[in-house]
């Protein structure tokens, strides 16, 4: 009943951006960011980003004024510059929504900076759910985030099914006990992370699939409940 889309490097090609706004801003305060550990940050909220960055490079580590550069220069990025969209995701929208199925976007952007990117791409009016992971308790790799996202649409977490690029995203639909489709980008998934997913897409076209496959289990699951 509903798709819950991780946003960034699922819907728009936009980790390597985000990389190099983190980088140049590290840099502008002297310190150097390895792209391996802002690899594995991907899918994060901004607390755990905070201790992670924190315990790499010391308590002394700016975090706070460096990230809050960060957002800024990547949004003023973002509205100089065309959003880059993903193959395929205008078509698996318009597809859930001809088939009734409601969409969310669970992201662990600022919400500001989540409304922006659909806004500017185009896609904004197939969301009936915009969940920022800075809104909930935990952010991923804890479910929160899909959990609210389901229980805004209206959804039990049976009946929703998680697009995701990452392995915070992975962990995260798992513990809420929804069902995800991997979609592999940059973020580094091991094979015992991805074999959580219930399938493994190489891209968003090819999810269509496993929608309709998902689609006869929410058929069973309403059925099961009408007993």
């Amino acid at each position: 009943k509903v798709f819950i889309f991780d946003m960034d490097g699922t819907m728009f090609d936009t980790e390597q951006i985000s990389y190099i706004c983190w980088r140049d801003v590290c840099r502008e305060y002297g310190y150097e960011l390895p792209e391996d550990l802002f690899r594995s940050v991907i899918g994060m909220d901004n607390r755990r980003i905070a201790a992670v960055f924190g315990r790499y490079f010391g308590p002394e580590f700016p975090y706070d004024p460096i990230r809050e550069k960060k957002v800024a220069d990547q949004l003023q990025y973002y509205r100089e510059h065309i959003i880059p969209v993903k193959p395929g995701l205008q078509d698996i929208l318009a597809y859930a929504k001809g088939r009734g199925s409601r969409c969310a976007v669970a992201s662990s952007s600022p919400e500001s900076q989540i409304r922006f990117l659909l806004e500017k791409a185009g896609v904004a009016s197939y969301f009936s759910v915009v969940q920022s992971g800075e809104d909930v308790a935990h952010g991923k790799p804890a479910p929160d985030i899909f959990l609210e996202a389901c229980r805004r649409a209206g959804a039990e977490p049976e009946q929703a099914l998680v697009l995701e690029d990452s392995r915070n995203g992975l962990l995260a639909a798992h513990a809420a006990h929804i069902p995800s489709v991997f979609i592999p980008d940059i973020a580094p998934v091991s094979d015992d992370v991805a074999a959580l997913a219930w399938k493994r897409c190489r891209t968003l076209p090819t999810c269509r699939i496993c929608w309709k496959r998902k689609k006869r289990r929410w058929r069973a699951y309403d059925a099961a409940k009408e007993k």
